[in-house]
């Protein structure tokens, strides 16, 4: 059995990170146009995740994506490179609580069971299509502890419970999900379609994984919004922030910024708001 690619426009391409990067400078400067522009490219991502958070109702779903671009707005001084942008979506996404409800979907029954991390993670990479370098700039994790959650989650997702296997079985299931990112180099997928082949337990697991990637694309195109749908929302989240003070990060904390992106606004009201849509 081949590989499943999921063909789709990358929100970092649709447009590039170049200009994305002058959108989101200008947007530093008060320009509400120019947020509106970089919004537009993570609105997807953020009505995808709330999906596989366990959320259905259009009205919570509006309120939550509302609540994230206005607390986005609020920092946009803060964010002086994409992955700047990309980590605060990170920071403020994973502080929504999960939605528990009967009569759920079984997919997300199983996408509720993973942690925030994992969530986010399979909705950047398989929904999005980010890359493993974007991914990782916007999490701030290492190379060596993003495969982990990923194997984790895919094992979760797909309902793999057997916990005695050997270290080479383990392997080659970890670089079947690894490259589900991406097709490795040639002569490295032979290797691993060979070994695939030779391991029962390998090549359920992988068949497992690409039955998976079927529904998952079937949930992305139902968790986005129409056109009509992304206008209205946009026209009002253009009158919402026309009002909302963006906040000025302490000289101290642009240095900071500027190595390494660690400083964040305070993020009180971002809880109090989440509460209350609760």
């Amino acid at each position: 059995m081949g590989w499943l690619p999921i063909h789709k426009q990358n929100h970092t391409y649709s447009a590039s990170r170049g200009d994305l990067r002058k959108q989101l400078r200008q947007a530093a400067r008060g320009d509400i146009e120019a947020f509106k522009s970089v919004s537009e490219e993570y609105l997807d991502f953020v009505t995808e995740f709330l999906i596989v958070t366990g959320y259905h109702e259009e009205e919570r779903i509006r309120s939550y994506t509302r609540q994230v671009f206005q607390n986005l707005w609020q920092s946009i001084a803060y964010f002086r490179r994409v992955s700047d942008f990309e980590r605060g979506l990170y920071i403020f996404l994973k502080q929504i609580p999960v939605n528990v409800a009967p009569f759920q979907d079984p997919l997300i029954q199983k996408l509720v069971l993973l942690n925030s991390l994992q969530r986010f993670l399979v909705v950047a990479r398989d929904l999005e299509q980010w890359s493993s370098k974007n991914l990782l700039l916007a999490t701030r994790i290492s190379k060596q502890e993003l495969n982990s959650p990923l194997f984790e989650a895919w094992k979760i997702l797909v309902s793999f419970r057997k916990t005695d296997i050997d270290f080479a079985t383990n392997t080659y299931m970890e670089r079947v999900v690894e490259n589900m990112e991406g097709p490795f180099a040639h002569a490295d997928q032979q290797k691993l379609c060979k070994k695939v082949k030779q391991n029962p337990i390998v090549s359920t697991f992988k068949a497992d994984c690409l039955s998976l990637r079927c529904e998952l694309i079937e949930m992305r195109q139902n968790a986005r919004w129409n056109p009509p749908i992304k206008a209205s929302f946009f026209d009002e989240l253009v009158e919402d922030i026309a009002l909302i003070k963006p906040l000025k990060p302490e000289f101290s904390e642009r240095i900071k910024n500027q190595l390494s992106f660690q400083c964040v606004p305070h993020c009180g009201k971002l809880y109090s708001q989440l509460r209350s849509i609760s």
